[in-house]
């Protein structure tokens, strides 16, 4: 029988691992080989371990990988909630964005002394917890998600070992878990599921390829929509890419190594790769090639910018509240606001997805929009817009005047009367 001291070591040696053998094994799945010791903690499913590594690895937070696990689970304890989709995304986005939003207050000193707090909550009973202890617990879920609080709230199904305590809802909900409290239900969300208007969603896929979807198409479309989409202008521009080989899928074509394939259509090809650019500024690189008896190039992304490319794009000033940027490198799937629209403080401005998970970014204050760098309508186009960690999205100004009468806002001083009600701006 293992002693504490031989898990304890166990556990060491595979924290230390799970930093290393990602950049070891770019190609296996899920990445780290073997029994993952901890699995019995943090009770992260195969599938769902597999993206989220690979998720850390595009955030540049691989390295905090371990100590997001440790913060799922002691998060499975607080939330009595089994890793089960959705589960699984919602508690593993939680404890990203936790980790990482205590990361970038204070490095990993201010990581460790957040597990420290959770360790503490989950191994100490209540009734022995120091006051200290009790107010730092509010901070845990400070940079939570809207899907982690819809989860407390039993909008994804009833929670199997009941409600969190009082203090969950405090951490996620803020000033407003007195509210959360008494919206709790444990109604199956099924209820009230509206049934897909299959015509309806036929119609809007037609409009966006401009031609009739074959059934695989539609099937698709209806399960992954975004996904399906670039899948199908993929194809369209460059064909089939499941005619290649595997080993091509997997390790490319090395310059001077010919490649044959048979097209959808039973035509045989021949393709070798000419000549591949060192990368520019932009991390562009061009490729030229020879495809059956023609010469082809392309331009390819294979690495991040340079400093000075990257430059090019404004970034937040922290310590302004007119500023309001990406919290994370994800994508821009809707902006709420226009310019010249005014917002007061704590609306919402823009939706980003980090990892298939919703962050909400809210105004910090009241104002008006002067400025809206990016936008996106995923419900109306199903594109989305990629965005960098404090990548400025959205720029308020100063709050107008408000009417005298009607107390609307004005957007600006120029008005003499109010362009809503008519009434003079300023009495006589």
């Amino acid at each position: 029988m293992k002693t504490n001291l031989d898990k304890e070591m166990i556990r060491t040696c595979g924290f230390v691992l799970k930093q290393i053998m990602p950049y070891y094994d770019r190609y296996c799945d899920p990445y780290f080989k073997g029994v993952d010791y901890d699995v019995v903690e943090h009770g992260m499913p195969g599938g769902a371990t597999s993206s989220s590594q690979e998720g850390a690895m595009k955030q540049g937070y691989i390295h905090l990988l371990p100590y997001m696990l440790k913060f799922l689970a002691g998060t499975r304890k607080v939330t009595r909630y089994h890793d089960v989709t959705p589960g699984s995304q919602i508690t593993w986005n939680t404890a990203f964005l936790g980790v990482t939003g205590a990361y970038k207050r204070g490095g990993e000193e201010q990581v460790r002394r957040l597990l420290k707090i959770l360790e503490t909550v989950t191994t100490v009973p209540e009734s022995d917890l120091s006051s200290e202890i009790k107010k730092d617990r509010l901070k845990l879920y400070r940079d939570c998600n809207d899907a982690f609080r819809d989860l407390l709230l039993g909008k994804f199904g009833k929670l199997p070992l009941g409600f969190p305590e009082d203090w969950v809802y405090q951490s996620a909900f803020g000033s407003d878990y007195k509210s959360a409290l008494v919206n709790r239900t444990e109604e199956s969300p099924l209820i009230y599921l509206e049934d897909v208007d299959m015509d309806a969603e036929y119609k809007a896929l037609m409009d966006q390829i401009k031609r009739q979807p074959t059934e695989e198409e539609l099937v698709m479309y209806l399960n992954h929509p975004g996904d399906a989409l670039k899948t199908i202008e993929f194809k369209a521009k460059y064909g089939d890419p499941n005619h290649l080989s595997l080993d091509i899928w997997f390790e490319g074509l090395e310059k001077g190594e010919e490649a044959t394939f048979v097209d959808s259509k039973g035509k045989p090809h021949a393709m070798m790769i000419l000549d591949i650019s060192e990368p520019d500024e932009a991390g562009m690189s061009v490729v030229r090639y020879l495809l059956d008896s023609g010469i082809y190039t392309h331009q390819v992304k294979v690495e991040e910018p340079s400093s000075q490319a990257a430059a090019l794009v404004e970034m937040v000033d922290p310590n302004n509240p007119y500023h309001a940027g990406s919290p994370s490198n994800g994508d821009l799937w809707v902006m709420y606001v226009s310019p010249g629209d005014y917002v007061k403080k704590g609306d919402e401005l823009f939706n980003i997805s980090i990892m298939k998970q919703e962050k909400a970014v809210l105004a910090k204050t009241d104002g008006m929009v002067s400025r809206v760098l990016k936008s996106a309508n995923y419900q109306q186009d199903k594109r989305m817009v990629p965005v960098k960690e404090s990548e400025l999205l959205v720029e308020l100004s100063s709050a107008p005047a408000s009417c005298p009468s009607c107390n609307t806002p004005v957007p600006g001083e120029d008005f003499v009367f109010c362009p809503f009600c008519g009434h003079a701006m300023k009495e006589e």
